[in-house]
């Protein structure tokens, strides 16, 4: 393998920018500022597109992000494009990723089979659902616990609270669905929106701490 990776790279490593394995059969390169996929053949499988192209060993799939879109495209093993969207979470141990997929968030074992929130979150005891284009929380047996009220909303976190927006204002639930703040918080400048009682996620620069 590293004879051939040394023979690639003196074939055609002069006409990348960078040239590095990825998978058993491709190479990662770069050519004029942007990453593409090529085979072993310099045949180009993935186009000159993209601001990074990163293999994720643990759930063995590729993760590509074109120049100038926020969206993700992910590819297996075979560089077969599966879906579009953002992945928030990945739990290697469970074997399970969450991405917001097509406006909203949805779970996905490696294989990219979508799973019901149920089998991914096994800790939770309500699970967060979408209807009519509001959101609500049912339980492990799909009965709604807290209707669906909410213009967005988050899943519960580990520590058994889930942030809720109405009315353009951010403020949380516990685990059986009490709200325990009011609705009164502007978070929609925040990359994260998360709470532990009534203390909320402020991200800074420079911080990652919970405030009032």
């Amino acid at each position: 393998m590293v004879l051939l990776q040394q023979k690639m790279k003196k074939k055609y490593g002069p006409q990348y920018e960078e040239l590095s394995p990825l998978l058993e059969q491709y190479y990662l390169a770069k050519r004029n500022g942007k990453y593409g996929v090529i085979n072993l053949a310099n045949e180009v499988i993935l186009p000159f597109e993209y601001s990074e192209i990163s293999y994720k060993k643990e759930a063995d799939f590729v993760v590509a992000n074109k120049v100038g879109q926020t969206e993700q495209e992910w590819y297996n093993n075979k560089l077969e494009k599966q879906l579009n969207g953002i992945i928030s979470e990945m739990d290697t141990q469970k074997a399970y990723f969450r991405a917001y997929v097509n406006g909203e968030y949805k779970y996905y074992n490696f294989k990219f089979e979508e799973k019901p929130s149920q089998e991914c979150l096994t800790a939770n005891s309500l699970f967060l659902r979408k209807k009519d284009g509001k959101y609500g929380y049912v339980n492990k047996q799909n009965e709604v616990v807290v209707d669906y009220i909410y213009e967005d909303a988050k899943e519960f976190n580990q520590h058994g609270f889930a942030a809720i927006k109405q009315n353009g204002k951010w403020g949380a639930i516990d685990a059986s669905g009490k709200i325990i703040v009011e609705p009164t918080y502007s978070l929609d400048d925040k990359f994260i929106i998360d709470f532990i009682g009534t203390w909320h996620l402020a991200n800074d620069i420079n911080s990652y701490y919970y405030t009032k």
